[in-house]
């Protein structure tokens, strides 16, 4: 990964494919945390099945800094070094730049 500038594109992602944080919560968000990180290629297999993306800091409850890729069914806890995510976050980044600029707001 290349420094700073790297990681904050990454944290900026997650959090324009996390929820809407304005959304309403019938339930407090989970106090669990990753205990256990994934090292290893993540296969485009994966990735294409992720939902959402949450970073988990390691501070307060929990102790490791991890990236939380949201499946259907499950959650998997990814180092936030780890290279094959590094690369799916700008892939991601590029097609958010690339989507026309839909401007819902001004109709008329």
């Amino acid at each position: 990964m290349k420094g700073p500038s790297t990681f904050c594109s990454l944290l900026l992602l997650s959090l324009l494919l996390g929820p809407d944080p304005r959304a309403a919560s019938i339930l407090p968000p989970s106090t669990s945390c990753c205990t256990q990180l994934y090292r290893k290629p993540l296969s485009d297999k994966l990735l294409r099945k992720v939902i959402r993306v949450e970073l988990q800091e390691a501070d307060g409850d929990c102790h490791l800094q991890a990236f939380i890729l949201h499946l259907a069914r499950r959650s998997v806890c990814i180092h936030p070094q780890n290279r094959s995510l590094s690369r799916w976050f700008e892939h991601q980044e590029r097609r958010l730049r690339t989507l026309p600029n839909l401007n819902l707001g001004r109709m008329g």
